[in-house]
């Protein structure tokens, strides 16, 4: 369409549609919440009907009108009269802007400053992901987006008659993420320590639920809900008399922590796998369970599996990985 570009962009639950014509790059839309930027306002046209037609590829639905493009600034002075003329002219709603909350236990936030950003300030994707702050986001939080994103009329309709689908999975994991979350904050601040949830890892998707940080070293914790019975051995886990692969996942993430928290600090960091449930109705262990994954029937399982970690990480090493696992660029490099 008049030589136009649509590129998809997804993080953390976001969807946005970039346009472009070359190099050049002509605005944007977000299908989440509506927003747009258009900087080139002779390519409306072309620009909405590229729109469109992603949002059909996407299966999403299409902008419903086409708001006027914000006009293109302009670099001479504002004089006295226009800024009379501005005051006068009735102002559309401001659109909410959402502000990045003081950062917690003492740590600075990155700054904006030098960042490649849109017309309105919003940073461009590849520095908006730079410049996120992993001790920001909340838990769950990866697992509902995809949730969100699954939901259609035939999930609603499934859920209906009882069925289990893969939106379903997603919001109940996300709400055991939020469960373990809560209580991880919580020991965080009373104890000093430091935790990020939904942590983005590499480039396809993958994330870990949390990331726990403090003088016993790291903690990669993967949260499972079940109200079925819960049986372990050294190397083997079962759920509900179903073996699942939850060992090799747990071992698999604290592997690659160990390796980009390593690369992102220039040294060896001490790194460990749980795996922690929620609702399980029964819990066996033959054994003594696996010895490099830490399986736990709940989250005050957890606790006391904590309080036996001896210390390995003096203050300044805990805040030093800490500084290095709340950048994206440290588990995407």
């Amino acid at each position: 369409m008049d030589g136009l570009e649509a590129k998809v962009w997804r993080r953390y639950g976001h969807l946005r549609i970039y346009v472009s014509r070359g190099d050049d790059g002509i605005g944007w839309y977000d299908v989440r919440t509506g927003r747009h930027e258009l900087t080139v306002p002779d390519l409306a046209v072309p620009f909405w009907d590229t729109v469109r037609a992603e949002c059909r590829t996407l299966g999403e639905p299409e902008p419903r009108t086409r708001p006027a493009a914000r006009p293109p600034r302009s670099d001479r002075p504002t004089t006295p009269n226009d800024r009379t003329a501005a005051e006068a002219a009735p102002r559309p709603p401001a659109t909410p802007v959402r502000r990045r909350p003081p950062a917690r236990n003492g740590h600075p936030p990155a700054t904006d400053a030098g960042r490649p950003s849109t017309a309105d300030g919003e940073l461009a994707p590849a520095a908006a992901e730079r410049d996120i702050d992993l001790a920001l986001n909340r838990p769950g939080a990866a697992a509902q987006a995809r949730a969100d994103e699954l939901r259609d009329w035939r999930t609603r309709l499934a859920a209906f008659f009882g069925a289990r689908t893969q939106a379903r999975d997603f919001a109940v994991g996300a709400k055991a993420e939020r469960v373990i979350g809560g209580k991880l904050d919580k020991w965080a601040r009373k104890h000093g320590w430091h935790v990020l949830h939904a942590v983005p890892v590499g480039r396809r998707g993958a994330d870990i639920d949390h990331v726990l940080i403090g003088p016993f070293g790291v903690v990669t914790v993967n949260t499972k809900s079940t109200r079925g019975k819960v049986w372990v051995a050294d190397n083997g886990l079962m759920v509900g008399g179903t073996k699942v692969d939850y060992l090799r996942n747990s071992r698999h993430e604290a592997q690659r922590a160990r390796r980009l928290l390593a690369d992102a600090c220039g040294r060896h960091v001490p790194v460990q796998a749980a795996v922690v449930f929620v609702g399980a109705k029964g819990f066996t262990v033959r054994n003594g369970g696996p010895r490099d994954v830490a399986v736990l029937r709940d989250v005050r399982a957890f606790r006391r599996w904590l309080r036996h970690c001896g210390k390995v990480l003096s203050p300044e090493q805990v805040a030093e990985v800490h500084a290095a696992a709340r950048r994206p660029t440290t588990w995407r490099p």
